[in-house]
C-alpha cells in the first residue's frame, strides 16, 4: 500500500466544502487546511498508479478544484 501527503489548492473560500466531499471517501484522510483555498489530505493507494488516477480524476470532477500538489509518497508499512 501507498501513501501519499498532498496539498490540494481550491477556489478561493472553497476548501472547506472540498474537504467535506473528501472525508467521505475511502482511503482518504483531511489532515488539516487554511480555511479558504489550501487542504493537507493523505491519500492511500495501491499503486502509483491508482494515486496519480485520483488526483486526475479530482481536478477533473470537482470545479472547485484548482490543483493536486504532492509532498511526499511512500510505504504504509503497517499494511
Amino acid at each position: 500500500m501507498l501513501i501519499a501527503g498532498v496539498v490540494i489548492e481550491t477556489l478561493p473560500g472553497r476548501a472547506p466544502e472540498v474537504a467535506l466531499r473528501l472525508a467521505s471517501r475511502g482511503g482518504v484522510q483531511v489532515k488539516g487546511g487554511d480555511g479558504d483555498r489550501r487542504l493537507a489530505v493523505v491519500v492511500s493507494a495501491a499503486s502509483g498508479a491508482e494515486l496519480e488516477r485520483w488526483a486526475e480524476e479530482l481536478v477533473r470532477d470537482d470545479e472547485a478544484v484548482l490543483g493536486v500538489f504532492p509532498t511526499y509518497v511512500g510505504e504504509d508499512e503497517r499494511a
